[in-house]
């Protein structure tokens, strides 16, 4: 109660004050403190901009593996216009996207002074206050002035009932006001920004809604004078996913777009989804990766090469290109990506080995992703240098190792070319037919590689299933003469095509070459490629004792016939193909009889194997399959039995088989 001046007062005492006794005081607890999310003064780096008068400050990381600290910082008494949000149906306030991209473009990724003003609980991490920048000159900028200067907020200063004659004209608060007030009569003066007579009102479309994401592809090849798309990487949801909203005017209609983009190549670390029941856990450093790109990629406007959708048709898959580097290259080098090889082949392919080279040296450093990563152990030789004996299917060979004695079967070494599939050859026991151009395909690598010196490159092993075995198979580089590859050949011609790896299993060297090869093949519609449908004619079979002699007139007719040898039966007798004649013979030179050798596995009604039956069919092996001979049929024998005379090799080559067999 407030009494007059003067009054008097009588004032007992309830109790005395003795004088202090030796004793221990307990001390009173202080009131806990707000904890300060900022210190009154500082530098920090602009992560993003959220809008026209608040951005996120970056502080630095307590220790290597801690997350940098981060936030929120608005503008003391400045408000910008709201921008798009799902609040307000993806259209922005007048001038808001022209006043978020003015401060973007001046300090993403640029140290920055900060002064806190204010930074009160209510606002959670917000803090309120000052930013200021100094340019090349050492001119220091207050943000807050400059945004409102060039028209793109205004002050939002409140009256307090306090009367002019109060007011401290030099209280600092007041000064600010002051220059706040000025800097907005200066824009309007000017009419710039949300002054302007119309200022820009964006409205954000979305892929999937408002446009389909082939669609802006298609356009960005087709009316972009550089081929590529300018936009601004506004949010990363991994180290290789982000959304990106269009700000390319040669788009039209597309211009401010929102689009998921999947970055060409690469394959980083996920994010797991606590939302899910049950919650799935985020992989192994997708933090870290994410980190990486946000530093160097978030909220910066750059140009992008699109190269075409995922399978769903949403995200587009592209190239970023940055001014400093790859960011797809950097990612690898560093360990926080692997390589994607789907995505890998929609880009050019002279862009791929630079991302080869990047993870081969993550893999050899065990860098972050592939710290548990061993190089594959080959139980063979990693190189293999032979003769190829014969040709199994399209993409698969016998090779018999140079010093090597061919005593027996075991020493011939079965070899697939890597990353090739050849058409596979059917199966009539079950059913199964030929697959098209499994026929051509091998009979090409007969030509390239049967009886020819070869060095074979082991890049992987794999256990093939062979029944209730396993058989581990190699898989190689094979080079012959000056190709380097023969399964690139074979690629490059349409009959064949490359296989489709997992991202984590080992592949080829030439893995590139092989795609490249077979995006050519593709687009001249070669072999396998092409639109036409594929018809392979019947082959007459001489098999028949019947068929065998009512053939053989015109066989010996004919004199000198080309033919390839299929099979081998014994030193003497083979299953031979004339492609003049169209047809499959049983072949065997006259006079001659050779021992018979042990039946295949499984041929229980086989003959009894006499001596050297084995030696010379295995002579025979090397000599004569699949080689391309020359034959003079003269007769055929009660058995369908095609005899006559057989020569080999060509010009001052050729010889005759039976004398060279005698001899």
């Amino acid at each position: 109660q407030r009494l007059p001046y003067g009054h008097k007062l009588e004032v007992k005492t309830y109790f005395t004050l003795k004088p202090p006794q030796t004793m221990t005081t307990p001390a009173v607890p202080a009131a806990p403190q707000r904890p300060l999310i900022l210190p009154s003064h500082g530098v920090a780096k602009v992560k993003n901009v959220l809008s026209g008068d608040t951005v996120v400050l970056l502080g630095k990381a307590t220790n290597p593996g801690a997350r940098p600290p981060e936030v929120v910082f608005t503008f003391e008494k400045v408000s910008a216009p709201r921008i798009a949000s799902k609040g307000n149906n993806n259209i922005d306030e007048p001038g808001a996207f022209s006043a978020r991209e003015w401060l973007r473009s001046r300090c993403v990724g640029k140290s920055v002074a900060f002064e806190t003003r204010k930074q009160g609980a209510t606002a959670g991490d917000r803090v309120y206050g000052l930013l200021f920048m100094t340019d090349e000159a050492g001119n220091k900028s207050n943000l807050a002035l400059e945004c409102i200067r060039n028209g793109f907020a205004t002050p939002k200063i409140y009256p307090n009932g306090d009367s002019e004659e109060d007011e401290n004209p030099d209280d600092p608060v007041k000064m600010y006001e002051r220059e706040l007030i000025a800097a907005m009569e200066q824009a309007k003066e000017a009419k710039l920004g949300i002054h302007a007579d119309v200022p820009l009102v964006r409205s954000i479309t979305n892929a999937g809604e408002g446009f389909q994401t082939l669609h802006l592809v298609e356009k960005s090849k087709k009316l972009t004078s550089k081929g590529t798309v300018k936009c601004v990487i506004e949010y990363c949801f991994d180290g290789s996913r982000y959304r990106c909203h269009v700000t390319d005017p040669e788009l039209q209609d597309l211009q401010y777009g929102n689009f998921t983009l999947l970055l060409g190549g690469v394959s980083a670390p996920r994010f797991g989804n606590p939302r899910q029941d049950p919650p799935t856990e985020s992989e192994e450093f997708a933090d870290e990766a994410r980190q990486f790109v946000e530093l160097r990629l978030l909220q910066r406007e750059l140009e992008i090469t699109l190269h075409g959708t995922d399978k769903s048709g949403v995200c587009a898959v592209g190239t970023i290109h940055h001014p400093r580097g790859n960011i797809a290259v950097e990612l690898l080098k560093n360990g926080l990506a692997k390589i994607s090889e789907w995505s890998v082949r929609m880009m050019d392919m002279n862009d791929v080995p630079a991302l080869r080279m990047a993870e081969n040296t993550a893999k050899r450093t065990n860098l972050n992703v592939w710290k548990e990563y061993a190089p594959p152990q080959l139980a063979g030789a990693s190189e293999i240098y032979g003769t190829v004996v014969e040709v199994l299917t399209g993409d698969t060979l016998s090779i018999l190792p140079n010093g090597e004695a061919y005593d027996s079967e075991t020493k011939l070494k079965k070899v697939s070319l890597a990353s090739v599939r050849a058409p596979r050859v059917g199966n009539e026991k079950l059913g199964r037919p030929d697959e098209p151009f499994a026929h051509e395909c091998k009979d090409r690598l007969r030509v390239l590689t049967v009886g020819k010196p070869v060095k074979v490159q082991i890049n992987y092993e794999r256990d093939i299933p062979m029944g209730e075995k396993t058989e581990t198979r190699q898989f190689g580089t094979l080079a012959v003469g000056k190709r380097l590859d023969v399964g690139e050949v074979l690629v490059a011609e349409g009959i064949a095509t490359t296989q489709r790896h997992r991202d984590e299993d080992e592949k080829s060297d030439r893995y590139d070459a092989l795609v490249a090869a077979e995006t050519l093949a593709k687009s001249a519609k070669k072999g396998v490629h092409s639109d036409k449908d594929y018809k392979r004619g019947s082959i007459n079979d001489l098999a028949d004792p019947r068929k065998a002699k009512a053939y053989s007139g015109s066989l010996m007719r004919a004199k000198n016939l080309k033919g390839i040898i299929e099979y081998v039966f014994n030193g003497a007798r083979f299953r031979m193909f004339l492609p003049s004649e169209n047809c499959y013979i049983t072949f065997s030179p006259n006079y001659l009889r050779c021992p018979q050798p042990t039946p295949n596995p499984g041929n229980k009604g086989g003959k009894v194997a006499e001596p050297f039956g084995d030696e010379s069919k295995r002579n025979a092996r090397l000599t004569v399959l699949q080689r391309t001979v020359e034959i003079i049929c003269e007769g055929v024998t009660n058995g369908g039995v095609i005899i006559g005379k057989l020569y080999v090799g060509q010009g001052g080559q050729r010889r005759d088989y039976g004398l060279e067999l005698v001899g």
